[in-house]
Parts: structure tokens; sequence; C-alpha cells
């Protein structure tokens, strides 16, 4: 077998398609690195001039208001909480100007959960969120910014009790680990799930070009399957590679950051943020990673020897990447099972760090489930491989 190992590797790293492949993702490394990652602009910043404004413009309310029968409720609310507010971002200011970050990361956690209570639980509507949360006709603004508050507060808590090294752009999570983290939670699942699609779609139905020379070797049709996706599995996993390259420059550039760097994982249930290492977040991501892959491996194994025909196998991969389209919503976990659903847990990031949950308003889309429910799909899939491709009627070529 380990002959036949080689041969499909060999066959695997010298397909003009997937050489492609690596090189497009190397181009789109180093263009994000070097384009998009320094243009990022995190609505939560740190931006003295904005905290000082904030600040003195409370400053002057609290010092000209006079406060008497006749004023009115709202005045008398602002008067009530502007002090607290304002001592946590004088506390902000006093950090920045004394390069304190420690200090800094210690009154911002309090800054975000004392903001966070009063404008969500005790606004009434009359206070608000970040200005940007408000953009584009959202109507979940209000939700977002209570979620964007909880975890900067808890991701400052972090930073606070932590033991790394703080800086500007760890607060900004401008890092390369943090720009990791970043992408783990929006796009990269998809480009890596596409990616493996692509190396699998044809690893099967290639072997029509060596009809004479692949009949004549002592496996049968099940190793040769076996083989050909631990070929796969290991493309799929080296696409991280080029993909490495982009994180390599935006370190030079902003920073590598450290494993022990917070990252927030909200749990439903409780509606509170708890942290969890940087580091221990990436291992959880790249694990059920693998198990995306050996899903869609299994998939397109099947489509193979059952389709036939390399365009319908792209076809029914895709479908389970962009199958969530068709049922989510936010909210929807209250009336649908969504945990049950692969497709579910493509978005990777934000099922681990529980946004996914927070958007379905659900408390089951956990990794435990994700990987039961993949787990089990992968070997429904290899099961029936198996039996297809061990039927005497059943040829390969």
């Amino acid at each position: 077998m380990w002959p036949y190992y080689k041969f499909e590797f060999y066959q695997f790293i010298t397909n003009k398609k997937n050489i492609a492949i690596y090189v497009l993702l190397l181009f789109f490394s180093c263009y994000y690195a070097l384009k998009i990652a320094p243009t990022y602009d995190p609505i939560e910043k740190v931006d003295e001039s904005e905290i000082e404004a904030r600040f003195l413009t409370r400053e002057e309310f609290l010092n000209t208001v006079v406060i008497n029968d006749g004023t009115h409720h709202f005045t008398r609310f602002a008067a009530a909480i502007f002090p607290e507010w304002n001592v946590y971002d004088k506390g902000r200011l006093d950090a920045i100007k004394q390069n304190d970050l420690k200090e800094y990361a210690e009154a911002t956690n309090k800054w975000y959960g004392y903001s966070d209570k009063m404008i969500f639980t005790r606004g009434n509507g009359v206070l608000f969120y970040h200005p940007r949360y408000y953009t584009f006709g959202n109507n979940y603004a209000t939700m977002d910014g209570h979620y964007a508050y909880l975890y900067s507060a808890s991701r400052y808590k972090g930073y606070a009790e932590g033991n790394s090294k703080l800086s500007i752009n760890v607060f900004e999570e401008r890092t390369a680990l943090q720009t990791l983290q970043r992408l783990l939670h929006s796009y990269l699942p998809f480009i890596l799930i596409v990616s493996c699609i692509f190396f699998t779609v044809d690893i099967v139905l290639k072997d029509r070009r060596y009809p004479t020379l692949l009949q004549g070797l002592p496996l049968s049709d099940w190793k040769k399957l076996i083989v050909k996706g631990a070929v796969s599995l290991i493309g799929s996993i080296g696409a991280l590679v080029p993909l490495s390259v982009g994180l390599l420059i935006i370190g030079i550039q902003s920073g590598f950051g450290d494993f022990n760097l917070p990252v927030p994982i909200y749990f439903s249930a409780e509606k509170t943020f708890s942290n969890i290492l940087l580091g221990e977040y990436i291992l959880q991501n790249m694990l059920i990673m693998i198990f995306w892959f050996l899903f869609m491996i299994s998939l397109l194994l099947l489509a193979s020897v059952t389709l036939k025909n390399e365009f319908a196998n792209l076809l029914v991969g895709c479908a389970f990447v962009i199958g969530e389209l068709t049922y989510f919503g936010r909210g929807n976990g209250i009336f649908w099972d969504v945990q049950w659903y692969p497709t579910s847990y493509v978005q990777v990031g934000q099922v681990l760090s529980g946004y996914r949950n927070y958007l379905y308003n659900s408390e089951a889309l956990t990794i435990v489930n994700g990987l039961f429910v993949m787990g089990l799909c992968t070997g429904i899939f290899l099961f029936f491989t198996f039996l297809i491709s061990n039927h005497r009627k059943f040829k390969l070529l």
C-alpha cells in the first residue's frame, strides 16, 4: 500500500490544478497581509481623542446641571449615571498618558461592563452603543452592540489578569495570531473547505487517464479509495502552509501576539462570557476543521463512485458549504434543531466562540455536537462507499 500512497501523493503534488490552488492561496495570503490587514478598522479601538471628548462632555454637563423639583427625569438619570462612567473614562485616559497598559485594560474592562449595563438594561432608548453598530439599516444593532460590549469587557478582563505582553495592536486585535482568530471567525473556514473540495473532486476520476497501469495494482478498490482520501487529507491540511506566509508578514508588521492571549467564549445558557487561551481556541478550530476535511473527503469519495462526474462532485460539495443559507436566520434556533445539520458548523470560529449560538438563540451549537454530527456523517459516507466499492459489479475505473 505504501508504494501506491507514494504514487498517489506524487500525482497530487504534480497536478496542475492543485498547484494552481496553492499558488492562489499564497497570493490571497500575501494580498491580505499587505493590502487588507493594514486597513482593518475595528469599531472598538483605542481612541484617546474619542475618550477625552466623551469625558469632557459629561464633565461639563455635571459641572453645570442644576437638579430641582422641575428637572426632567432624563436629566436626573444622566446626572446619576455620568459620575461613575467618567471615573472609568478618566482612568482610561490617565493610563494611556502614563503608558500603563495593564491599568488601561482594567479600567476598560470596567468601562465596557458599566456601559453595557447602562445602555442595554437601563438606557430606555435614550442611550446607544457606538454609532457604527447602527449603520446600513441594521435591525439588530442593539443586540450586536450588546454582544460586542460584553465580548470586549471579557477580553480586557483577560488582558488585565493575564501575563501577555500588551500593546495597542493587541488591544485592537491586529497581531498575527489575533488576525488568525478573526479570520477563523469569518471566511477562512470557507476557503479551507472549498480548497479541500477542489483537491478531492477529481482524485478518483483522474485515474481514467491511467487505466492500464492502475488496473494491475494488487489492491482492492476500497483500499485505493482510502489511500486517495488520506492523500487528499494531507493536501488539505497543507493548504495552511501558503496561508501562514501572510500571517508571517502580519507578524512582522504588527507583532505576532502569543498563545496566552484571551479569547472570549459566549455561553448562551448563562448569557455571559468566559475566556479561554488563544492557543486552545486555535487548536479547537483546527480539530473541527480536520473533521470538516474528513467529512468532505468521504462525501466526495461516495459521490465519485456513484455519480462518476467531476462537475457533479463539485456541486455536491458546494451544496454542503452553502446549505446553511437556506435556513439561517437570527433566532431560528428556537424553531429548528439546527445543531443536527452539519451545514450549521461551516462557520467554525463562530460556533466555537458561541457567536453562532447567539445569532440562532440556541444553546446546542457546540463543538461536541459538531464533532458528533460530522463524525457520524463521515462514518455513514464511508460505510456506503465501502459497500459500493466491494460490490462485485463495481469497477473503480
